[in-house]
């Protein structure tokens, strides 16, 4: 029965995201009831593979991200329920959201790699008709289109990884019994490049972020759902296949640096966004770049939950984007508080990653297992860092780091470390990277009207222009000239604008 269950309960959760999917739109409020009542017996169905025996690595990892995409799936259900009153399209809203639901579900449970690609192709194609929900928004409709042709060159690397993969001899199940060693074969690394090219295209990485930073004009709680479940899958991707990184070090090293720049990069360009959606668009950008830096650093547990603590930032930050906003207006009126010297920002940055390294070297100490990467300690000592002005910020940064150990200790046992950690030379590099950019956004927050800033707006305002570059290869394309002879409609605004 035990080795039953990991099959016939995932199924049975996806098969259960259908029933709105299928739904006949006669009866509104019985369609909404309906996708509720799913979301939380799909939680409750979670619950018995919580205590089930892993029969792979990744089983806990995907049993934990389903529970997560309940949850969060139930959250955005009854906040769209309220948001959406009064709006046509309802029927369709749901209908799409259970297509996609279905199909994240058989993405984080799937123990093939061909279902698993398939299903993340779906994805997309359902995510495409809420992108679209205002037919009228040529702003939406414009953001739509260009997720269509990210994702549809994503899903070809995707297609010919897998197929240079079968070519090498490798198999399609995620059985860890079934994969030979493909190391340093030429095929196979060229399958793991493809695939880590993919799911970093996917996971809007620059310069194939555009589309992300353009969707704000889709409702509220479809932004939600994006950036906290849809955008979050590359990880998972990468986690359950492991394998093909284990057989391709270059795909890790294109990884730890594609996911390194733009993380970096767009942390500058955050700088100079005041709408709170575009702040937490280019945000995501941010954290899923450095998600795949540490799955490119081996670091699969610290991954997870990155995965899973942005995950619930992002949908509680989009669900609650209107109290931001007046919050920062409060914040506005009392004044914000203008950083100190760049020297001594510095010292509390790397004083906060000492600090968090010794808790992580104490957690592991007690605990026993590997602690914090060094680089991880610098990287997240670097945002702590601003809290130790008082010492009631030395509490809270010590109760943060305490908590972070805690839990990296328990991902570890959940998902033990499976590939070796890169070498000294990049992690020197990366830190090196890190350190750099603490220094230019705090010379920036400091001199805000200083020489380096007015001429380094404008090319951060623009995102340092990469953008363009996609655009400009792409312009050509069928959808770009689809677009071209789309009629020119009457701009629509709805009553939640």
């Amino acid at each position: 029965m035990s080795f039953a269950l990991p099959v016939v309960l995932p199924l049975a959760i996806s098969l259960a995201w259908l029933v709105p999917a299928l739904w006949p739109s006669r009866n509104l409020s019985a369609h909404w009831c309906a996708a509720e009542v799913v979301a939380l017996s799909g939680g409750l169905l979670v619950i018995p593979l919580l205590f089930t025996p892993t029969p792979m690595p990744w089983f806990a990892a995907a049993e934990l991200m389903q529970a997560l995409i309940q949850v969060l799936a139930w959250l955005v259900l009854r906040y769209a329920h309220r948001y959406m009153r009064g709006e046509p399209g309802q029927a369709r809203f749901l209908r799409a959201m259970g297509c996609l639901l279905a199909a994240v579900t058989v993405v984080v449970q799937a123990d093939h790699l061909v279902l698993m690609a398939l299903a993340w192709i779906a994805c997309s194609l359902a995510l495409q008709t809420l992108l679209s929900f205002y037919p009228t928004r040529l702003a939406a409709q414009r953001a739509a289109r260009r997720e269509w042709r990210a994702s549809r060159f994503a899903e070809l690397l995707l297609l010919a990884a897998l197929l240079l993969w079968s070519h090498a001899g490798g198999s399609f199940s995620l059985q860890p019994s079934l994969h030979p060693s493909l190391l340093r074969h030429q095929e196979a690394v060229a399958a793991g490049l493809l695939l880590a090219a993919a799911v970093a295209i996917k996971t809007a990485q620059l310069p194939f972020h555009g589309w992300l930073i353009q969707v704000m004009e889709a409702p509220t709680p479809i932004s939600a759902l994006l950036h906290a479940g849809v955008v979050n899958l590359g990880g998972m991707v990468l986690i359950k296949a492991a394998v093909l990184l284990q057989a391709s070090p270059a795909a890790r090293i294109l990884l730890i640096m594609w996911g390194g720049s733009s993380a970096l990069l767009c942390c500058v360009v955050m700088l100079t966004r005041i709408s709170i959606k575009l702040h937490l668009a280019w945000s995501t950008s941010a954290q899923m770049g450095f998600m795949l830096l540490e799955i490119g650093m081996g670091y699969d547990a610290l991954a997870l939950l990155h995965l899973l603590a942005h995950s619930f930032y992002k949908a509680h930050a989009f669900l609650l984007a209107g109290e931001t906003v007046r919050h920062s207006a409060t914040r506005q009126l009392l004044g914000a508080a203008v950083p100190g010297p760049l020297f001594i920002q510095l010292a509390r940055g790397l004083l906060a990653a000492l600090l968090l390294a010794s808790v992580q070297g104490l957690c592991s100490y007690v605990g026993g297992g590997a602690g914090l990467a060094p680089l991880c300690c610098l990287a997240i000592g670097l945002g702590l860092g601003v809290q130790l002005g008082s010492w009631r910020g030395v509490l809270v940064v010590l109760a943060l780091s305490l908590s972070y150990g805690c839990l990296h200790r328990l991902a570890s046992m959940i998902l033990p470390q499976s590939l070796p950690v890169p070498a000294d030379g990049v992690q020197v590099l990366l830190a090196s990277m890190f350190l750099a950019v603490f220094v230019l956004q705090t010379w920036l927050l400091g001199k805000p009207q200083g020489r380096l800033a007015r001429r380094l707006y404008a090319h951060a305002y623009a995102g340092f222009h990469l953008d363009e570059v996609w655009t400009l290869l792409s312009r050509y394309s069928l959808g770009h000239r689809t677009c071209r002879r789309l009629p020119v409609l009457q701009l629509q605004e709805s009553h939640h604008d």
